[in-house]
């Protein structure tokens, strides 16, 4: 028979809950084809599976808590393994199928599904050495391995010293980037150094905010002398930047199309977000993104942002608008014991654009989101559903076919959490909610990728 093992890794990781499974995926059908004819096999029929779909996360060095890289470190997880891919709870994957068309889909189709069970219930085999499809190569445990090396390394400045308990707030850490001149990434990619206690990491460029100066550690100091603002500030964020990458469960590595990439600027500084997790034990941790280059002209610069609200958010059926002096609206709390609060967050395009993947962010009271497009004439679109949204992934989804979006459409975001008892991961149901960046606190952020024609200034984040 013919095996066919087409490597496209993306964005997967084993989940935060150490469970065995196959993490990863390929489009469906991918990998290989199983025969009724004879017996399968973990040579023939499984390891392309396996190889193809799995190896991403299941690899030294990865998220996922054990290696599937031969037959030897496979076989004893055979029954879980089987047990995930029945219950499709491996590949992690939970856009509504009949919204989009997705470039990374993680299904496993149910001739691999069947593979895989057919191949436990009989005692999972090992077969012929020589029906072995190649071991995928990955390059120093990097997920983008198979692109090589990467052309840089970027390392925080500083190891970070994580305590073994407490709230640990974000922390930035700037490296200035040396590049003499303009390069754009065809991959990019966040590794940890400690991923028990990364909670998550976004990675931006950015220039210093007014008034400040970096510290011997890359973090931002005030200089004297300097006004502050309102709220006694004198700096969070600097509105000069834009993100390459967000790492958490289930994203952290990501390759752009032919042509198309995201811009590393000189002169700009490489911003690491850090949020730490406290996990009873001290602990430390230098994260590091590594950076692929294009070698041919890019026509197409990527731009993430997230549908922002800017002008006003929907709680409830109420509208909520920003009040003099505030950028945003400010979206109430979800109340205690509230079983399906809305939120729905709206960004109009004032220029045409074309739309590349999206990305829902939600935390332990996320129930569910899902974008709506509505176009200049008033027609409406569901681009993606996640009817089931789980905080322990946070995943991206890839459109196979970009979509072009007319200047004066709407890109909308539709949500609702679960505040209730009914929700498993709900740790205070009888507490209101607040916006902020801990696990235990809700945020509501719809990211899109998007691209405008190549502009001649580097793009900001609001």
């Amino acid at each position: 028979m013919t095996t066919n093992v087409t490597l496209r890794l993306v964005g997967v990781a084993a989940s935060l809950v150490l469970l065995p499974g196959a993490a990863g995926a390929a489009t469906p059908g991918q990998g290989a084809s199983v025969t009724t004819e004879t017996a399968v096999t973990y040579a023939k029929d499984v390891a392309p599976i396996i190889f193809a779909n799995c190896l991403v996360c299941h690899q030294p060095g990865q998220i996922a808590p054990m290696s599937f890289r031969n037959y030897k470190e496979t076989r004893p997880w055979a029954r879980a393994i089987k047990e995930k891919v029945q219950s499709r709870e491996m590949p992690p994957w939970f856009a509504d199928p009949r919204y989009g068309t997705w470039l990374n889909d993680r299904q496993l189709s149910q001739v691999q599904i069947d593979a895989i069970s057919s191949w436990v219930d009989a005692g999972a085999p090992m077969g012929e050495v020589s029906d072995l499809p190649e071991l995928p190569t990955f390059s120093n445990a990097w997920a983008l391995g198979d692109l090589g090396e990467p052309d840089l390394v970027v390392p925080m400045p500083v190891t970070v010293e994580v305590p073994a308990d407490g709230e640990e707030g974000y922390q930035q850490y700037y490296v200035k980037n040396e590049l003499a001149s303009d390069r754009f990434i065809k991959g990019i990619e966040v590794r940890p150094g400690n991923r028990a206690a990364v909670h998550h990491a976004v990675i931006d460029m950015a220039k210093l905010p007014p008034c400040t100066e970096l510290d011997a550690r890359g973090q931002l100091s005030s200089l004297p002398d300097c006004e502050r603002d309102e709220s006694g500030q004198q700096f969070v964020f600097s509105r000069e930047s834009y993100k390459l990458i967000g790492y958490a469960p289930g994203k952290g590595f990501q390759r752009y199309r032919e042509g198309t990439g995201k811009r590393i600027s000189p002169g700009w500084y490489y911003r690491f977000d850090q949020h730490y997790t406290p996990i009873g034990t001290p602990q430390v941790d230098r994260t590091e993104i590594g950076l692929w280059f294009h070698d041919r002209p890019v026509e197409t610069e990527m731009i993430q942002k997230m549908v922002s609200g800017s002008g006003a958010f929907i709680a409830e059926n109420t509208e909520v608008v920003a009040e003099d002096g505030d950028r945003r609206p400010r979206v109430p709390n979800i109340p205690p014991n509230a079983g399906d609060w809305k939120l729905v967050a709206t960004t109009p395009f004032t220029e045409a654009v074309t739309l590349y993947a999206l990305a829902p962010h939600m935390h332990l009271r996320g129930k569910d989101m899902k974008y709506v497009l509505v176009r200049p004439d008033g027609s409406e679109e569901t681009l993606l559903s996640v009817p089931n949204f789980d905080f322990n992934w946070q995943l991206f989804y890839e459109l196979v076919e970009p979509i072009q979006v007319e200047a004066g459409s709407k890109l909308m975001t539709i949500g609702h959490f679960d505040n209730s008892i009914k929700n498993r991961y709900n740790p205070a149901p009888d507490r209101e909610v607040y916006w902020a960046e801990q696990s235990w606190d809700e945020m509501f952020n719809g990211f899109y990728e998007y691209s405008v024609a190549m502009p001649e200034n580097l793009p900001t984040e609001e």
